[in-house]
């Protein structure tokens, strides 16, 4: 498995348009391996880069320690090395996180990414390097750090990321879950270009314009990556025009779903089942049906937004 930051590196595959794919479940909190194993197939079908698994999409902080190995192997299988997986390993303690980091290694991630401990939002700057450093030893993989103040409790800014860099050589990047543009650039001027730096998906045209790498993207391209592979591949191109139309259709079809944000994360369960996909239960809690009109809202925004992307010129 290539690793360091030279060609065919993870640092050089994980970049572009990364699904932090969801953990899905059986409507008894178990893990549907078949489900999990057909939602996989279908990101990588419609184009995604990359996975970021069990991560707050992922709902690994919601899964017992067997479920996230179970969750960790059903998507590593069934990639199969055809794109480059994270699994995200982050939890309390170090040993849990160690325990995962091992088997994210024994499974055949690409590296394990790392949420800053959670809970515990007191404690010391060398606790936490200590604890990224006996996680990195366990797992012996590339480490991508998850910078996620609103879940963590705290953030972890360049300067620590320095720290952390410096004691633990493999860290390669890093996922900014609500960064800004001046935050992106921010982190890039302290640790170098070389880092990969992942911003939310609707600041991609001017952030990948400054050295941003890619997105790990939630909201919209949960359940239409088809908006992110071509947002990132129409950035790529240098086609500015077709970019900034498809970011204005994303946008608009967020307006038109605003009122959907009061079911939490039923959406994504609903807009993956309109997309076709078993999905029997999402999140790993107790969580609202959708009216009937709500989930006829979601269906003809989401058909709406696929038409408009097929329409946008390329």
């Amino acid at each position: 498995m290539a690793t360091g930051s030279g060609p065919g590196s993870v640092a050089e595959r994980f970049r572009g348009l990364v699904a932090p794919i969801p953990a899905v479940f059986d409507g008894k909190g178990e893990v549907d391996v078949a489900t999990q194993k057909q939602l996989t197939d279908w990101y990588i079908e419609k184009g995604v880069d990359g996975f970021f698994v069990l991560g707050s999409q992922g709902q690994g902080p919601a899964c017992r320690i067997d479920q996230r190995k179970a969750v960790a192997e059903a998507v590593l299988g069934q990639v199969n090395g055809r794109i480059p997986v994270v699994i995200q390993v982050g939890a309390v303690d170090p040993y849990t996180s160690m325990e995962l980091a091992t088997h994210a290694r024994q499974a055949g991630a690409d590296a394990i990414g790392m949420v800053g401990p959670y809970y515990y939002s007191d404690r010391a700057e060398w606790e936490l390097i200590e604890q990224h450093k006996m996680v990195n030893e366990a797992g012996k993989l590339p480490m991508f750090l998850y910078n996620n103040p609103e879940y963590s409790g705290y953030p972890t800014p360049p300067s620590m990321m320095v720290k952390l860099r410096e004691a633990i050589p493999g860290v390669f990047g890093a996922k900014l879950a609500a960064g800004t543009i001046d935050q992106a650039v921010e982190y890039l001027d302290t640790l170098g270009k070389d880092f990969n730096i992942f911003i939310p998906v609707n600041q991609l045209i001017e952030g990948m314009a400054k050295g941003v790498c890619g997105s790990i993207a939630a909201g919209v391209p949960v359940t239409v990556p088809e908006v992110g592979v071509a947002l990132v591949a129409a950035i790529k191109a240098g086609d500015d025009a077709r970019a900034k139309a498809l970011n204005a259709r994303m946008s608009e079809h967020s307006k038109r779903t605003s009122k959907l944000r009061e079911y939490g994360r039923t959406t994504t369960r609903v807009g993956l089942q309109l997309r076709g996909l078993p999905i029997k239960e999402y999140p790993r809690w107790p969580t609202r049906d959708m009216t009937a009109e709500d989930r006829d809202l979601m269906d003809r925004s989401i058909k709406q937004l696929l038409e408009e992307i097929a329409a946008v010129p390329a």
